[in-house]
C-alpha cells in the first residue's frame, strides 16, 4: 500500500521543481499515478519515483498532467480580450511595427491562439500589417502537443463568434475545428515553468501585453511571489499583465500597479 508519506514527498518534489503547490486532496491523484507507473513498470517502489522525478523532466510532466486540470477554451473571459482588441493593441499599432505578447501558462493553446485571432482583427479592422509575435508556454508536455496540433472539440470553440469560426478554422472530418495555419503560425510553443528563473530568461523581457490567468490558484505564496516577479521582469514598462478574475497581484509585485478598464482589471509595469 502506498503510504502518505510517500505522497507527501512526492509532493514536495512537485512543488520545488515547478511551484504547484499540491494539497492533501490531491494526494490520492500522485498515489493513482504511482500505482500505474509501477504496474507499467516504469518505476518499481514510490522510493524509485521520487528519485527519477528529481532529473526526469518527463516524468514530471507525466504527474503534472496526471494531477493538474487543463480545462480552458476560446475567448475566455471575454472582456480581456474586448480590452485588448479595442484599446490596447489598436494604441500599440500606432506607435510600434512588433508588438510582443505572451501566453504564461498557456494550457492546450486556446488562448495564445485567442490573442492571435484578436490580433490579426485589429491589424484588418485597421489596415495595417505588423510584426505580431506570441510566445506561450506550459509545463504539460501534452498541453503544448496538444496546442501545436491545433484541433479543438465543440466545447473549445462554444464561444468563437460564427464569423471568426469560418475564418480561421476547418472543420474536421470528424466534427472538430482544427486553427488554420495562418494563426498556428503567430505561436511559438515552449516547455517552460513559471516559476524557473532560467527558463523565464528565456522569454526575452520585451512584452507589451502577458496573460497569466486560472494557474496561480495552484501556489502558494512564496511561489505566486516568484512567478509574478519573473512575469514582470519580462513586461516592457508600460506593458500589461491579466490575471485570472479570481486572482490578484494586489500587494505581491511592488512595480505593477493595477489598471481598471470596462469590465476588466489589468496590471502595468510602472519601472
Amino acid at each position: 500500500m502506498i503510504q502518505d508519506r510517500d505522497a507527501e514527498r512526492i509532493a514536495g518534489i512537485v512543488y520545488e521543481r515547478s511551484g504547484i503547490y499540491l494539497q492533501r486532496k490531491d494526494w490520492l491523484k500522485i498515489k493513482k499515478f504511482l500505482e500505474q507507473k509501477i504496474a507499467s513498470g516504469e518505476v518499481k517502489t514510490a522510493e524509485d519515483l521520487i528519485q527519477k522525478l528529481k532529473s526526469s523532466r518527463k516524468l514530471l510532466n507525466d504527474l503534472l498532467d496526471a494531477v493538474t486540470i487543463n480545462e480552458t477554451y476560446f475567448f475566455r473571459h471575454k472582456s480581456q480580450f474586448d480590452v485588448i482588441e479595442k484599446e490596447l493593441l489598436p494604441k500599440l499599432f500606432k506607435e510600434k511595427p512588433s508588438v510582443k505578447m505572451w501566453s504564461a501558462a498557456c494550457s492546450t493553446g486556446e488562448e495564445p491562439y485567442t490573442m492571435a485571432i484578436v490580433a490579426k482583427l485589429v491589424m484588418e479592422r485597421m489596415g495595417v500589417r505588423k510584426f505580431v509575435k506570441i510566445v506561450a508556454n506550459d509545463v504539460s508536455q501534452e498541453a503544448i502537443d496538444k496546442a501545436k496540433e491545433g484541433i479543438y472539440n465543440r466545447y473549445s470553440v462554444r464561444y468563437v463568434p460564427k464569423e471568426i469560426l469560418s475564418k480561421f478554422f476547418t472543420k474536421t472530418p470528424d466534427g472538430k475545428y482544427a486553427i488554420s495555419e495562418e494563426i498556428k503560425k503567430m505561436v511559438d510553443f515552449r516547455l517552460l515553468s513559471i516559476t524557473d528563473e532560467r527558463d523565464m530568461r528565456s522569454i526575452g523581457n520585451r512584452v507589451d501585453i502577458a496573460m497569466c490567468r486560472n494557474v496561480l490558484i495552484y501556489f502558494d505564496t512564496e511561489s505566486k511571489r516568484k512567478a509574478l516577479k519573473l512575469i514582470t521582469e519580462n513586461l516592457l514598462v508600460g506593458g500589461y499583465l491579466f490575471l485570472g478574475p479570481s486572482e490578484s497581484a494586489r500587494g505581491v509585485v511592488e512595480n505593477l500597479k493595477v489598471v481598471l478598464f470596462p469590465g476588466a482589471i489589468a496590471y502595468t509595469r510602472v519601472k
